[in-house]
């Protein structure tokens, strides 16, 4: 049987390499990237789909009169996002808001129209800023380790699970992320809806356009490739399922 594949944020750094990664697996699949093309460069990625087999339509999670444009689907996976953590300080708060919570909630009902699956790319950044601050760690000579007995449960050597503390002040971004799990658990619970949640951590890869606030990994890269004066620290943490 042929699913149908919708991936909101389809033209993004994650939307568009899993568009191409499951169509390459699943050739028989017809997968359509949803995409605003807000942020700058994302437009460059619609040859690459389309050479690749995969629709693309111009739509915004946060309309929901744009999901008019799309047929019956089996599976949802939401990669679309204001991805900055810094969003809603140095930017417009309203537009988080509709994009990361509002649209993640157009999102899930159109799923629930068609009964689809529903997958969730969320982010660590959910967890408190002061309880990660509380997370005990040693300093080696080229990283700092996570120590294996800390004071805050849901934390060890491994990284952090699931059941870390998430009572407390966490950004804006977050705050929306976290909103959506809850809406994504209740959707789950009362309407049957098969539901994944991913909490991302620092992801990076091919096709990833870097900024200070979101791909930092490969600004630190091309920084350094092309021997730029200012160069980016940062700190990786993982997630795992207890």
């Amino acid at each position: 049987m042929m699913k149908v594949i919708l991936i909101t944020g389809g033209c993004g750094f994650v939307g568009s390499n899993l568009a191409v990664l499951l169509k390459t697996k699943y050739p028989s699949y017809s997968i359509t990237a949803f995409d605003n093309l807000k942020r700058r460069g994302s437009e460059t990625n619609i040859t690459r789909l389309q050479k690749a087999g995969i629709d693309f339509i111009h739509g915004d999670v946060r309309n929901k009169e744009d999901f008019g444009q799309i047929g019956k689907i089996d599976l949802l996976i939401e990669t679309s996002a204001e991805p900055s953590v810094l969003a809603g300080i140095n930017s417009s708060l309203d537009y988080l808001i509709n994009t990361n919570l509002n649209g993640t909630i157009n999102c899930l009902n159109f799923a629930a129209k068609y009964k689809a699956d529903f997958i969730f790319l969320s982010t660590s950044r959910v967890y408190p800023i002061k309880q990660l601050e509380n997370i005990c760690f040693t300093e080696s000579e080229t990283r700092f380790d996570i120590t294996q007995n800390q004071c805050i449960p849901g934390v060890s050597g491994l990284g952090i699970s699931e059941s870390f503390p998430l009572h407390g002040a966490r950004s804006f971004y977050g705050a929306t992320k976290l909103a959506s799990e809850l809406l994504i658990s209740e959707f789950n619970e009362m309407q049957g809806m098969n539901t994944v949640i991913n909490r991302c951590g620092v992801i990076t890869g091919p096709f990833q356009m870097g900024k200070i606030d979101q791909g930092v990994v490969v600004l630190w890269v091309a920084r350094h490739f092309w021997k730029k004066d200012k160069y980016v620290t940062f700190f990786i943490f993982t997630t795992y399922s207890d």
